[in-house]
């Protein structure tokens, strides 16, 4: 659809649920200025955009093939869809557990003599693994979020998060008993590239601020300062110290998004 039909029909159908333009804002967490600029024709919005705003006025869309301007109210079954972020959630809060005992671990080892023994090194492997895995879980939340506002960015960067979270895994692993000076490159290396990784997944959480609101700004903030603090080298330990309040975020952030989901099945049925 064009402008100024698209306008036309969005301050149509907010005037039918008698909303402001400010209470379409609280309802969509689209800013002011876009809803106004659209209304009044200045801007041809992303189709993310016009699917968010349709969705808090409690409606969806599809384009009909004859008339490409005229569009309907659907129904998507979206259970599914919710089920999947609910998994996300929790699989969020199983990898940050994970995450903070293979750190502590980590951290023992770094500040006393004692060596790795067998029997550490299979305790040390399980939750290695299980860390993996609940974070794949995980990042197929955002890849959801990714495809419902159509954010490829997103997709990408959940996808080199998963591999750069396994690739660090399988590193902690292979050198389980390796000295301190024989690490130092690899996980130069390694910080490097998940740096680079996270500050891609950091910029891609950030678009997603329409229709997700702050939390997504919040958290796509704290990955950039993890991912450039890891690109550094020097400055891991800040990442150190900003992963679990990003973790944290990004797990409320998949929340938001489940009653995001819950709040279009009203709406709609």
């Amino acid at each position: 659809m064009q402008q100024p039909e698209l306008g036309q029909q969005l301050a149509a159908l907010r005037k039918q649920q008698n909303l402001t333009q400010e209470e379409l804002v609280e309802k969509s967490h689209v800013s002011v200025r876009t809803i106004q600029r659209i209304e009044a024709g200045e801007v041809l919005p992303r189709l993310s955009t016009v699917k968010i705003l349709w969705r808090a006025l409690g409606a969806e869309y599809t384009f009909n093939t004859t008339h490409p301007t005229h569009m309907q109210t659907v129904n998507h079954p979206q259970h599914q869809h919710q089920q999947q972020l609910l998994v996300a959630v929790v699989a969020g809060a199983v990898y940050l557990v994970f995450e903070l005992a293979l750190t502590a671990m980590d951290l023992a080892w770094l500040t006393s003599s004692d060596n790795r023994t067998e029997g550490l090194r299979w305790i040390y492997i399980t939750l290695t693994a299980g860390m993996i895995g609940a974070y794949v879980l995980f990042a197929r939340g955002f890849l959801l979020l990714a495809r419902l506002f159509e954010n490829k960015l997103l997709t990408v960067a959940a996808v080199l998060m998963m591999l750069a979270v396994a690739a660090s895994g399988f590193v902690d692993v292979a050198m389980f008993r390796t000295s301190m000076e024989e690490l130092s490159l690899p996980y130069v290396i390694l910080a490097i590239v998940v740096g680079i990784c996270s500050l891609l997944f950091g910029i891609a959480l950030l678009r997603l601020q329409d229709g997700m609101g702050g939390l997504a700004k919040v958290a796509g903030i704290l990955e950039i300062v993890m991912g450039c603090a890891l690109i550094t080298v020097l400055l891991f330990f800040i990442a150190l110290a900003v992963v679990i309040p990003a973790t944290v975020v990004e797990i409320l952030l998949l929340y938001h998004g489940y009653e995001y989901l819950s709040k279009s099945r009203t709406q709609l049925a």
